[in-house]
């Protein structure tokens, strides 16, 4: 039998990590299940996957011109990071000292999203641009292909505009998926004109939905209400833009429920949110995603213990909010929040290692939110998120034979190659060639459960 040519052949893998599962996500007890392929092997022509399985098998039906030997070494879809804010201004670096130590600073410090605001709206485009793609590079180099990205940090029209056509523009190897963040904070010149700043927010809309797939908007005490959100979302939803929502980050606003009403593809931090919540999520198909690089950054990990047992804690112990959403039924996901503030880490390896730690996650379940579940809360799963035939050649190759080896060992980038969509953009844990690529055909996001 003639072997079909192939551009890229991935043999002899110790695991090969499919990720493989329904296209509405992966959920309850399905979720502590991987099945890896020993020996495991794929093919890739053009920037889709031709076949996955042992490698005797696909080597027996394949040829092509570049071969990786992935011998002692595992193989798996690439990252889906589905919650960022990827282009801003300034840091919080001081911010955060002041923070842990709880000592006040030499000088005053301003902080918080608005200090992000006046530094984001101070910066040249070119500047924000090249920063940007500095940080997609880190992403790429630690296992990103797919990255959500929000804008959020100009909370007036235009500026939310500027940044949105920034972030659409970018050109990269990694898969830049961008959301309008229509309802971010109140600015403060809003404080008694909130009716005036939905108006604002809803006058973006329309141009907004050209570039962004997503709108989002953030439904908490010290955000936007039930009702304000339910607005904007719905009005975003007419425009054609899928829903995403911050939501019940600080207490319990009704944003797991707001996002079920929108049926939103995604509901994110959900600290605060109720059963019922979760129950609608599940039912209406909003994934949740949880942040556990929020939980370590913001030192909310560690509740206060009593003589008794578990004591009162000034946030929900979150390894049991994650417990109670998937029992609920919801499909989870996990996400970076790449942001200057509550989490400035853009690495997927090492929300694995915290959500093993801080959540008390199985291995199986941590690569099933990193990877398919977290495709789904982007509605991108028919297409990438597992090595499956058909789908988008997304591969990380890794310098450990075991999935379970990149969530124990952290602190250290395990990443050898990378494939995105179908070319191979870094090798032996570099960057290779440009980095830059020519943007293809963006479907506006999937609104058919509208």
């Amino acid at each position: 039998m003639a072997k079909r040519n192939a551009d890229l052949l991935i043999v002899h893998a110790a695991e090969l990590l499919p990720c493989s599962g329904p296209a509405e996500g992966i959920r309850g007890a399905a979720l502590e299940r991987v099945e890896p392929i020993a020996d495991g092997a794929l093919a890739i022509r053009d920037d889709r996957i031709l076949a996955v399985g042992p490698t005797a098998e696909v080597a027996r039906k394949f040829s092509a011109a570049t071969t990786i030997d992935a011998t002692g070494r595992l193989v798996s879809p690439g990252f889906v990071d589905p919650h960022s804010h990827l282009v801003y201004g300034g840091t919080r670096h001081e911010e955060y000292e002041a923070k842990v130590t709880q000592r006040a600073p030499a000088r005053r410090l301003d902080g918080g999203i608005r200090f992000t605001v006046r530094k984001t709206r101070e910066t040249p485009d070119d500047l924000l641009v090249e920063q940007a793609l500095g940080d997609l590079d880190t992403m790429l180099l630690h296992g990103t292909t797919t990255l959500e990205a929000k804008t959020g940090y100009g909370l007036e029209r235009d500026e939310e505009l500027r940044l949105l056509r920034l972030t659409a523009g970018l050109r990269h190897a990694v898969d830049v998926v961008p959301t309008y963040l229509a309802l971010h904070v109140l600015p403060e010149e809003y404080a008694d004109r909130r009716a005036d700043y939905l108006r604002v927010a809803l006058s973006g809309l329309e141009e907004a939905a050209e570039l962004a797939r997503f709108c989002d908007v953030s439904c908490d005490p010290l955000c936007f209400t039930f009702d304000e959100c339910l607005r904007v979302g719905e009005a975003a939803r007419a425009t054609g833009m899928g829903i995403r929502v911050h939501a019940d980050q600080f207490g319990d606003a009704g944003g797991a429920l707001v996002a079920a009403r929108l049926q939103a593809a995604s509901a994110d931090h959900l600290d605060y949110a109720s059963d019922e919540g979760f129950r609608a999520m599940a039912e209406a198909g909003t994934v949740a995603t949880f942040l556990p690089g929020v939980t370590l950054h913001m030192c909310e990990m560690t509740p206060r213990f009593t003589p008794e047992g578990l004591g009162d804690a000034e946030k929900p112990f979150l390894p049991l909010v994650v417990r109670r959403a998937i029992a609920a039924g919801a499909t989870v996901a996990l996400s970076t929040d790449f942001n200057p503030g509550s989490c400035p880490t853009p690495s997927m390896q090492m929300v694995m290692a915290l959500a093993a730690r801080l959540f008390r996650l199985g291995y199986a379940e941590i690569w099933n939110m990193c990877t398919l579940n977290a495709a789904r809360s982007l509605d991108l799963a028919h297409d990438r998120g597992s090595l499956e035939e058909g789908k988008r050649g997304d591969v990380v190759v890794w310098n450990v034979p075991s999935h379970g080896l990149v969530i124990n060992r952290f602190g250290v980038n395990l990443v050898d190659t990378v494939v995105a969509n179908g070319r191979i953009v870094v090798e032996k844990g570099r960057l290779k060639g440009s980095r830059r690529r020519t943007p293809a055909a963006r479907p506006r996001a999937a609104v058919a459960r509208a």
